[in-house]
């Protein structure tokens, strides 16, 4: 199984934040603003949420991150269909920042705890090393989560082996990397991907949750990973890091 072997550091050299003008926007601003010094990027504004001109402006302007601010329109929509609207154009990471984010925490906070979802699939796996260099260039707290399905099988202690085999595969994953200032926690849960990953994300107080998509596909996989992706948009309390695989 592929696993990160070495120090990494990501470079984000331009910032598009998409967004809708609100009373949130200063909170939001300030946290892009947060994120570009601590890479030295620049930042590009656009009033807008249409993921064909986020897409133009992003291969234009040669964007590295494109954050989204679209809480409004969850609301509106009363669906998750961010992740499947954006998500198959823009080829960049995408930051989303979803209606149950608390801006004034957003504003003030920064990156100290992230937390990482994989199924040990090969697209989940791409996101990996994004969450390892943010772990190490904001010297924070990394979380590897892995949610699995309930069985019939008695209380899932530690002891438990599956469990066990679980952790070891969240271990494995990292191998020996250097370079962490905290070191990692590896949990499993259980039941729905979204609700787990949501609650274990509230419990460890994270700044941001990173997760991989399957990239440009028609296939019920890509639209049961977008939909998934868009329920955690909606219910987490911190921005969602959105990679292609």
């Amino acid at each position: 199984m592929p696993c990160v072997k070495e120090q990494t550091r990501l470079s984000i050299k331009n910032i598009l934040l998409a967004t809708k003008p609100s009373e949130s926007s200063e909170a939001i601003l300030a946290y892009v603003v947060g994120l570009s010094r601590r890479y030295g990027a620049s930042i590009f504004l656009a009033d807008v949420i249409s993921p064909k001109a986020i897409c133009q402006i992003v291969s234009n302007l040669e964007v590295d991150l494109a954050v989204v601010a679209t809480g409004q329109r969850l609301r509106e929509l009363g669906t998750p269909s961010i992740p499947e609207d954006i998500l198959p154009l823009v080829p960049c990471p995408v930051l989303i920042i979803g209606p149950a984010v608390t801006y004034t925490g957003l504003a003030r906070k920064a990156l100290e705890r992230i937390v990482y979802v994989t199924d040990f699939s090969t697209s989940s796996l791409e996101a990996l090393p994004y969450a390892v260099a943010l772990a190490q260039d904001n010297e924070a707290q990394l979380a590897l989560v892995h949610v699995a399905e309930k069985t019939t099988m008695g209380p899932f202690h530690y002891g438990n082996p599956r469990n066990v085999i679980f952790r070891k595969r969240l271990e494995s994953l990292l191998g020996s990397t250097p370079g962490f200032f905290c070191k990692p926690e590896f949990i499993v849960e259980y039941g729905d991907r979204a609700k787990g990953l949501v609650r274990v994300a509230a419990n460890v107080k994270a700044s941001l949750i990173v997760m991989s998509v399957r990239g440009i596909s028609a296939t019920v996989s890509a639209r049961v990973s977008w939909f998934v992706g868009g329920q955690i948009v909606c219910r987490a309390h911190c921005p969602v890091l959105m990679v292609r695989g």
